[in-house]
């Protein structure tokens, strides 16, 4: 009888510790390459929106300057400032490591940064805000800035040319 229930007892503590588990686990993006923002008071993955933007190159006496350039002043998606900002989004290893974050400037009715600038035969990137990313789930990874995120517009995507990018902002006075 004492086995019987040494046995059920065992049986009922891994399966309360499994549970504990699976809830413990991150949520994880279905879609590969989407940018996610993680709540940090519910826990939950809110979807960036994705924006077109154009590439403009502009030559001076010596330099030539790629930008990346978007239609309107702000994202549809704000975070308040002063959040920890976490991003989160599925992805092969190589491809999250390229993945970077930029803060926009503001140009009449458009958002625009620097991508990086030739001279001569050099080219130096724009290098974006400083993160680090890390593994998040079994196949996800997250962005996370070094520092606060100052107000302001900025974009995140993977790749040198940034071939979807998804947008947010950040508002001074919160939500």
């Amino acid at each position: 009888m004492f086995i019987r229930n040494l046995a059920v007892l065992i049986a009922l503590s891994l399966s309360i510790c499994a549970a504990q588990t699976a809830a413990d686990k991150p949520a994880e993006p279905e879609s590969i390459g989407i940018f996610f923002y993680l709540d940090s008071a519910t826990q939950t993955l809110k979807r960036l929106p994705k924006e077109d933007w154009k590439r403009h190159s502009k030559a001076g006496w010596s330099t030539v300057t790629t930008d990346l350039k978007l239609d309107g002043t702000s994202s549809s998606f704000r975070t308040p400032a002063g959040a920890k900002d976490i991003f989160v989004f599925r992805a092969s290893e190589d491809s999250a490591e390229k993945a970077k974050l930029y803060r926009f400037t503001i140009k009449g009715d458009r958002r625009e940064f620097e991508q990086g600038k030739w001279k001569r035969r050099d080219y130096q990137p724009n290098p974006g805000v400083t993160v680090d990313i890390a593994k998040y789930g079994e196949s996800s990874y997250k962005i996370v800035p070094e520092a606060p995120l100052e107000p302001g517009e900025y974009a995140v995507f993977t790749g040198d040319t940034g071939a979807v990018v998804f947008t947010f902002g950040v508002d001074a006075s919160g939500r």
